[in-house]
């Protein structure tokens, strides 16, 4: 998958007394700056004054993509788009969700009507790439990448995104020219220099790639993806010991991972063993 999919914590808690509007504003800066938790809990109290807030109804969709729970994630986007039929945002977020259930048909119905409703949306028309990526459908993928750059070449996510699919293909020297334009657009984000990272390391360039990891946890000390693919850079270079650190921790830090790494995991294990 290719999906790069598709928060400051107030000082206040939330009240209930605030009007709808000022209470979405806070969610939507938690939403920023990745506080789900925050922002759920503004949006919560937005739906208890309103069930058919269509905004905040979409909003918590989105928090339980993030949180990969697909069940609460559908349902909130399903009554979003029962309120409001004529919501692109809603549709283009659902199809992330079947995306994630590898239900291709929906995912493309539901990507098809929200690019008729608003054919500019960058996030919908990543999604359709992605949709096309995952059936091996790799030059519509990029043509529709091309037509996202058109739309907005500033917005960061086409260079992740179109940067996973040139590193799933091995073109290296493509998915590292995306990732340094990610870097040129922002380079404050851990996520361009871990992806960095790991492009050096199919690369060989394990010193680069090592840079990389180092200055993603300087900007994001928190997130355990970055010491997963550190460890698996320490695996690859036979560094057992680090290898089975990094993991480890970046899994207590970001326990989803596991399915996804448990195999690198069990061999830094025990390769580890074997060389005592």
């Amino acid at each position: 998958m290719f999906i790069v999919i598709l928060f400051l914590i107030s000082s206040v808690l939330p009240s209930s007394a605030q009007p709808i509007d000022s209470l979405m504003k806070k969610g939507n800066d938690a939403m920023k700056i990745k506080d789900w938790q925050t922002a759920l809990s503004y949006y919560s109290i937005v739906l208890k004054k309103n069930p058919a807030e269509t905004r905040a109804l979409n909003a918590v969709g989105v928090i339980y993509i993030e949180y990969k729970d697909w069940e609460k994630a559908l349902n909130n986007l399903n009554e979003a788009i029962k309120y409001d039929t004529l919501y692109a945002k809603a549709y283009a977020n659902r199809c992330v969700v079947w995306l994630m259930m590898k239900d291709i048909e929906k995912a493309y119905s539901d990507i098809d009507k929200s690019l008729k409703l608003d054919s500019t949306d960058v996030v919908a028309i990543i999604s359709l790439a992605t949709i096309y990526a995952y059936v091996n459908k790799f030059p519509e993928a990029f043509e529709v990448f091309r037509k996202a750059v058109s739309v907005d070449p500033e917005y960061i996510d086409i260079y992740w995104n179109r940067g996973a699919l040139y590193l799933h293909l091995e073109k290296y020297e493509e998915a590292l020219a995306d990732v340094n334009r990610a870097i040129d657009i922002n380079a404050g984000l851990a996520k361009n220099f871990y992806f960095r990272g790991t492009v050096y390391k199919y690369l060989r360039e394990y010193d680069k790639a090592m840079a990389d990891y180092e200055t993603a946890l300087k900007l994001d000390p928190n997130e355990g993806e970055i010491y997963v693919r550190r460890g698996i850079l320490y695996l690859t270079m036979d560094n057992y010991a680090k290898a089975v650190e990094d993991i480890e921790y970046g899994l207590k830090l970001s326990p989803s991972l596991k399915a996804s790494v448990e195999s690198y995991l069990t061999e830094a294990k025990d390769k580890l063993n074997k060389s005592k």
